[in-house]
């Protein structure tokens, strides 16, 4: 089974019924305790899956570039709703920092 973070359940909570559906597994993050996700932090999704095939970064855009460096180590594919980081320089930064994910 494939296993599939998803950062920010409010539209990631459309993500999470879709990749359900395709039968993945599940785990969810969000800050705000309201929300119901399995962990506040992403550091604490990383120190309890430690490995993710897939990630869908659904916070806010200031938030992409940091949240998807913590996650390339970890993660095989990373989708970043968008617009994805400031600048293309930053895309080529996130690619050539972390050319296998």
């Amino acid at each position: 089974m494939k296993t599939s973070l998803i950062v920010g359940m409010g539209i990631g909570e459309l993500y999470a019924t879709v990749l359900d559906k395709l039968g993945h597994g599940i785990v969810t993050v969000d800050s705000n305790p309201d929300k119901k996700a399995d962990f506040l932090t992403v550091e604490d999704a990383i120190k309890e899956c430690r490995m993710f095939d897939t990630a869908h970064i659904c916070t806010p855009n200031f938030t992409h570039e940091s949240i998807a460096k913590q996650l390339a180590p970890v993660t095989r594919m990373i989708f970043i709703e968008k617009p994805g980081v400031k600048t293309s320089k930053d895309w080529r930064n996130l690619i050539e920092q972390f050319p296998r994910t």
